[in-house]
């Protein structure tokens, strides 16, 4: 995110004046001694002793044309540029014919900034001496400062041919070939410098400087500590050295380095921006700020602290703040192409899609070389759902950057997305061998792996990626969802599990929270919030939109607080049915409860739970006085702060799972949900009619199916002749072919199993008519897939487990007349399901009846569920308002 600058690319320039003078034309022989010993102080830097000297020899000889040159270069050696301009000029009028005096005037005019004078008084004086290599050096500095690299270089080299042992032109030409992009002739040139003079600092310091920008960080980094063995107190060299740290993320090395820097040089800008950078991938941000702040107040207009503090801003996602400093930089260089991309970006995340893309496409016209400007506006495009755009401005990052962990690991969450997930193990598997510390990349690995059926791989990764990154909430997260899958891990141990998570993320902030001063009035109007991410056509909102919908406005006010990412039909059509709707999704947790606790809200209800894009860093904060989970997620939050969770007798049997879960559990009578179908294709006849076989199906995430539920699926085919298997999972690799091997190993034509690309939903329900019978998977099961394939006419095989992951979909078949395909072993689903199989005519006249039985069951009565549930709400409220 941060620029650091501070180098003197290509590298520092040095000069030479020539020291000759002609004794021979002197007038006296006191003269002579005096200016000979002047000299002699003069060459051994004694300069204070030689000035004085001169200055005694013009007090008797005004017009002493040596003295007045050598007094001129003193004037030069300390700085006094102008001074030397004059002395030297008046003695060049003395001896117009002296090369060596045009040439000294020469270099003393380039000091003061008077580049076209210098030039000529130079080129004058090689007319009168073609051999002056001085000279030649310093023309060469004067035309590399008006980017005049060819000619320059072309000054050096003669120079250089002119005397061979001239370390300056060396180190010149160099910084002019480093400028050309030519680094290795850049090297060789500081090399044969440092050859001729090894105590020669700044051939060391742009030596380093060649080697960072040759990408060898070990070589710059041992170039600048030989400039700081020679010169410890050299700033540049310091703050040279720090950016090397930075480079290889040895970012408290690099904190060392720029404090060195900033104390002996407390006014360099650079210094102060760079710690600032550095301070900000240390997360120590109020610190970077500091830094950044001296640096602009040091310099208003210095664009890199400008663009380095909205970098910290940005870091600590403060999106006004960090909009606010990008436009800073933008208000000081409006074609700053990192600044308009990284503008674009927070603009995203305040939810203004089209500026972003404005800004992106802007970054890109200016630079079209700049990866992560493609890699920002692919992440926008991924939000957007185009996804071949997406995946082409990936791919243009990584061509442009291959070295570039990043891209690797957004292409794979979107390859993951788009049911890839061989090519989203391959994204991670790149991007982690660029950065093996990258807790996101194997986060998403660990997702790929779950997608691909390998569980155990994908808790293998998800435990690497919460190691490399202890603090990430989400990859925490991650890992919890992923334990449900796993039928190794017992409900005891995932309990645990999730107590850890809580106990490192969620209790330090809870332990904080204020109380509340709700009116505890038993019996008044109270004010419900909930909470999701999925107030949009998704799983979740199935069950959430009728039940949200039907609330008795008389004595609950209803709160939605969306972070939905689309707004869809869905989203509309829910919106109208509430007393207030927050769009939340660009607020911190922290804004969020401080918007619920304006609210006073009574009861605050999670659909989320550990899935993504939950909120629960919010609810840890205890905006409300009550809270509860429910839906989203099949296990505990592990939080204290949680109080309730909602479910049925049937998913959490009384006295069998309440010790798995920190919150207490409230059994509302019938079942835990209520269902919206949407918009469906008509039942269709049972296909085995026509088709000659029986075709089993199975529509759920593929991570659900175990390799226990994956044998029991190919028993059944091997009971069930002729028959065949669905499966809804990209068809195209490894997992398709390790489900085929295995099943040509237990003797089964593997053509009789098909899979099937994932598709929008009408589509999906569509290819529910072509299967007879559901198989659900275990030991998850599956719910709105169950809920989906019953109102299509499937009947669904189930097994049932000891825990709410494992028994929550016997919620969807008992109330629709289904229990008796409930098994409660492995053996039992397999009989159950072939026998099923067995009666066709019996399986048809199931199939004509199922859509009828599940509308007029419970879980189509969204009131009569609502007021269920608006009762348990009012217990929970008496409750607290006693307590």
């Amino acid at each position: 995110m941060a620029r650091r600058s501070g180098l003197q690319p290509p590298g520092n320039a040095s000069v030479s004046l020539d020291f000759r003078f002609n004794v021979f034309d002197l007038t006296m022989p006191s003269t002579s001694e005096a200016l000979q010993t002047a000299y002699a102080h003069h060459q051994a830097g004694q300069l204070r002793e030689a000035e004085e000297i001169y200055r005694r020899i013009l007090q008797a000889e005004p017009n002493h044309a040596d003295s007045l040159h050598l007094l001129g270069l003193v004037a030069y050696q300390v700085g006094r540029a102008e001074t030397a301009v004059e002395l030297i000029g008046r003695a060049v009028g003395l001896r117009a014919d002296q090369p060596v005096f045009r040439g000294n005037l020469g270099e003393a005019l380039r000091a003061c900034g008077r580049a076209a004078e210098a030039e000529s008084c130079l080129l004058e004086a090689l007319r009168l001496d073609p051999t002056l290599a001085d000279a030649h050096n310093s023309l060469g500095n004067v035309r590399r400062a008006a980017g005049r690299d060819d000619d320059a270089a072309a000054s050096f080299r003669r120079a250089i041919a002119l005397r061979p042992t001239f370390a300056e032109a060396h180190n010149n030409l160099g910084t002019v070939l480093q400028t050309q992009g030519h680094l290795s002739a850049a090297i060789s040139a500081y090399r044969e410098a440092l050859q001729l003079n090894p105590r020669y600092v700044d051939a060391w310091l742009n030596l380093g400087t060649a080697w960072r920008a040759h990408g060898n960080g070990l070589e710059a980094a041992r170039s600048y500590r030989q400039a700081l063995q020679l010169a410890p107190n050299n700033s540049e060299a310091h703050l040279n050295l720090g950016t090397v740290h930075q480079d290889q993320r040895e970012l408290d090395e690099a904190v060392e380095c720029y404090r060195k820097a900033v104390a002996l040089e407390p006014r360099s800008v650079t210094a102060h921006s760079n710690l600032g950078a550095a301070l900000k991938d240390l997360k120590q941000f109020d610190e970077a700020i500091a830094s950044l702040r001296t640096a602009i107040g040091l310099e208003p207009r210095h664009v890199d602290a400008h663009f380095n503090l909205a970098a910290v801003w940005h870091a600590e996602e403060k999106w006004a703040q960090a909009a606010a400093a990008y436009d800073d930089v933008l208000r000081l260089q409006g074609d700053h192409a990192k600044a308009l991309a990284s503008l674009g970006t927070v603009l995203q995340h305040q939810g203004r899609i089209d500026e972003s893309l404005t800004l992106l496409n802007r970054s890109i016209e200016i630079d079209p070389d700049y990866a992560s400007a493609y890699l920002n506006r692919a992440n926008v495009y991924r939000l957007q759902r185009r996804t071949s755009e997406a995946v082409e401005g990936y791919e243009t990052a990584l061509r442009l950057q291959p070295e570039f962990p990043e891209a690797y690991n957004n292409l794979a969450v979107l390859f993951n997305d788009i049911d890839q997930p061989d090519l989203a193990v391959q994204c991670c598997r790149r991007g982690i061998k660029q950065d093996p510390n990258s807790g996101a990349l194997y986060a998403n690995l660990a997702t790929a792996m779950q997608n691909l059926g390998q569980l155990d791989e994908a808790i293998q990764y998800a435990r690497k990626s919460v190691e490399l990154q202890p603090d990430a909430v989400g990859a925490h997260t991650n890992l919890l969802y992923k334990l449900n899958f796993n039928p190794d891990y017992n409900a005891p141990t995932i309990f645990q599990e999730h107590l850890e998570w809580a106990r490192r993320h969620a209790e330090p902030l809870t332990v904080r929270a204020a109380g509340h001063s709700n009116d505890r009035s038993p019996d008044r109007r109270l004010r419900i919030g909930y909470v999701s991410p999925y107030f949009r056509d998704h799983a979740v909102n199935f069950f959430s939109e009728p039940m949200i919908a039907a609330h008795d406005h008389q004595d609950f006010e209803i709160f939605c607080y969306s972070d939905a990412a689309i707004v869809d039909a869905a989203t509309e059509r829910l919106r109208p049915t509430v007393d207030h709707w927050r769009e939340t999704r660009f607020q911190t947790d922290q804004e969020l409860a401080e918007t619920i606790r304006g609210d006073a809200i009574d009861i605050l209800v999670d659909l989320t739970g550990h899935i993504a894009g939950n909120r629960l860093l919010t609810f840890a904060r205890k905006p409300a006085p009550i809270q509860v989970t429910y839906l989203g997620y099949q296990n505990t939050t592990g939080m204290s702060a949680m109080d309730y969770r909602l479910t049925d007798a049937w998913s959490d049997p009384p006295e069998q799972t309440d010790a798995n879960y920190t919150e207490e559990l409230v059994r509302l009578p019938r079942e835990f949900f209520c269902y919206r179908p949407s918009e469906a294709p008509a039942v269709s006849p049972l296909p085995a009619i026509n088709a000659g076989h029986v075709t089993f199906g199975s529509f759920n995430n593929f991570a659900k199916v175990s390799p226990g539920a994956l044998e029991a699926w190919l028993k059944i085919l091997n009971s069930v002749a002729g028959s065949r298997l669905m499966i809804l999972a990209h068809g195209g690799g490894s997992l398709a072919t390790r489900v085929k091997q295995l099943a040509e190993s237990q003797g089964i034509d593997a053509a009789r199993i098909e899979f099937c690309e994932k598709r929008p939903r009408p589509a999906y329900l569509e290819l529910m008519s072509r299967v007879d019978i559901a198989l659900d998977p275990f030991p998850f099961n599956g719910h709105t897939t169950s809920c989906d394939a019953v109102w299509m006419g499937l009947p669904v095989v189930m097994l049932a487990g000891q825990n709410y992951s494992s028994r929550f979909g016997g919620s969807v078949l008992n109330p629709v007349g289904l229990a008796h395909l409930i098994a409660e072993s492995p053996a039992e689903y397999v009989d159950i399901a072939a026998r099923l199989a067995a009666d066709v005519d019996a399986l048809a006249r199931l199939r004509k009846t199922l859509r009828d039985a599940m509308a007029g069951s419970a879980l189509l009565d969204a009131a009569g569920f609502t007021r269920n549930l608006e009762a348990a709400y009012r217990q929970m409220w008496h409750k607290w308002c006693a307590a």
